[in-house]
Order: structure tokens, then sequence, then C-alpha cells
């Protein structure tokens, strides 16, 4: 998802600096990181429109 579909570095100034220290080099560990990101410029409206005519899934392995 992250800089394909939302814009990491946005969820990432969004957190503590302790956060941000606690999880150095694990920042997609941190607990609720992905809802706190911005979605990508047109990623919402092209996700929608590739629903239309597939099934569509957004995959994320668990950390």
């Amino acid at each position: 998802m992250d800089n394909v579909l939302v814009d990491f570095p946005s969820g990432i100034s969004r957190i503590s600096l302790e956060l941000q220290s606690e999880y150095e080099d694990r920042l997609d560990e941190v607990p609720g990181i992905f809802s706190l990101m911005n979605p990508l410029k047109g990623a919402i409206n092209s996700y929608k429109r590739l629903s239309q005519k597939f099934d569509t899934y957004i995959l994320s392995t668990a950390p």
C-alpha cells in the first residue's frame, strides 16, 4: 500500500518523535500507522474504476 495507494511519509509525520524513535527501521509496525496516511492523488478513483470491472483486493502482510 505504501507509496502505491498511500503516502507513507504523511503518516510518519503524524506520530510522535518518541514513537518514531521506538519503531526506528520498522515504522510500518506502528499501531494504526496506515490509517494516518494520506491517499496518493488519484489512488481512490483509480481503485474504484478498477473495482467496476475486476474483483479488487488490497493485500498486506501482517506485522
